[in-house]
């Protein structure tokens, strides 16, 4: 099994990071994730949906459930596939007057002729996982707040 955990600052308000984990379209914007999408229009604990990797050893689609889920604080989800298992935390802390303190925490267990190859994956999964948490943090980052867009054109 292939732990890896991060953190980082965005300087955005938690329930806007909070927002973009549950907008599956925005996955694509930060992590290898496409063709995202929730079989639900409101995610809530139990709600499935899928994803897939369009390249790569773990090419294909996978099956994702929602299993925790507390409002602008913390998104767990697991992920169950032919060639991998996956569960990921990610918790939100306010952070300043208007920053989050994401933790980006999880843990892959390669399954099948695959898991021989964990050992070589675990180092670039964990700097890939660190990476994706840090894109979120950039494409948060360069949006406009609807408030500061009110703001400067009124």
């Amino acid at each position: 099994m292939i732990h890896y955990s991060s953190i980082v600052t965005i300087k955005r308000p938690p329930g806007d990071v909070y927002a973009a984990l549950l907008d599956p379209e925005r996955y694509g914007q930060w992590t290898p994730m496409v063709d995202t999408r929730f079989h639900d229009a409101d995610p809530h604990v139990g709600t499935r949906g899928d994803f897939r990797f369009e390249t790569g050893p773990l090419k294909g689609r996978y099956e994702m459930e929602i299993v925790a889920l507390d409002p602008g604080r913390r998104l767990d989800f697991r992920v169950d596939g032919s060639s991998l298992r996956w569960n990921a935390q990610i918790g939100l802390e306010p952070d300043g007057e208007a920053g989050t303190r994401m933790t980006y925490a999880g843990d892959i267990a390669l399954l099948g002729w695959r898991r021989l190859l964990e050992p070589l994956f675990a180092r670039e999964i964990r700097s890939g996982e660190a990476r994706e948490a840090e894109q979120l943090r950039d494409v948060l980052e360069a949006e406009i707040p609807a408030a500061a867009t009110a703001t400067a054109t009124a």
